[in-house]
């Protein structure tokens, strides 16, 4: 299935494409980048995982954060990148988002499918911002939605264009509009989840 949004006022600015064209060999240096930026936010997702099956926070105190050896890279699939141009400033927004599996590990269980969604900003020198990040499990959506990009969408007639999601978790469906500033979203509009 997939959602267009429509956007309805007669007197808004002139509708222009969000979307930011780039040439192949551009497009595969950011997805690297991000897919890296990625791989860390399933790792340390996996890292809280597997500290929760295995004992209670009172086990190690706060003040003493054990060294952990490095995850290994999580393999990626239906990964999906979109770059926007909101502010019509050439910093591209890049919004990532795809499935996730670490390696299975000796003497562990089957780590669940991650789903990650990831927006970033790259600034005038080439280097990725992490804006928002979303990671989570089909087994935890009570607590942790799945994000699902719809596009971006100019939802104040500003001319600016604004990131539009579909928030889904075990308590139904909900669109969510954030404005991307800085390197933060900006909650705009939350709605309340529903069949």
């Amino acid at each position: 299935m997939q959602l267009i949004p429509a956007i309805s006022d007669a007197d808004g600015p002139e509708p222009r494409p969000y979307a930011d064209d780039l040439r192949p060999e551009e497009e595969q240096k950011l997805r690297k980048k991000i897919l890296s930026l990625a791989a860390d936010e399933v790792r340390s997702r996996a890292t809280q995982l597997a500290a929760a099956s295995v004992g209670s926070p009172e086990a190690t105190p706060s003040s003493q954060t054990p060294k952990r050896a490095k995850l290994p890279q999580p393999s990626f699939e239906e990964v999906q990148l979109r770059v926007f141009d909101l502010s019509n400033s050439n910093e591209p927004v890049l919004v990532l988002t795809a499935k996730a599996r670490m390696p299975a590990r000796p003497n562990a269980g089957a780590d669940p499918q991650y789903i990650v969604t990831l927006v970033a900003r790259d600034d005038i020198y080439g280097e990725l911002h992490k804006a928002f990040a979303s990671v989570t499990d089909s087994q935890h959506l009570d607590v942790l939605p799945r994000m699902e990009l719809v596009d971006a969408v100019d939802a104040d007639g500003d001319g600016r264009g604004e990131l539009l999601f579909r928030q889904i978790s075990d308590a139904g469906k909900a669109f969510v509009l954030y404005r991307v500033i800085g390197d933060r979203l900006w909650p705009l509009f939350q709605g309340a989840p529903g069949q």
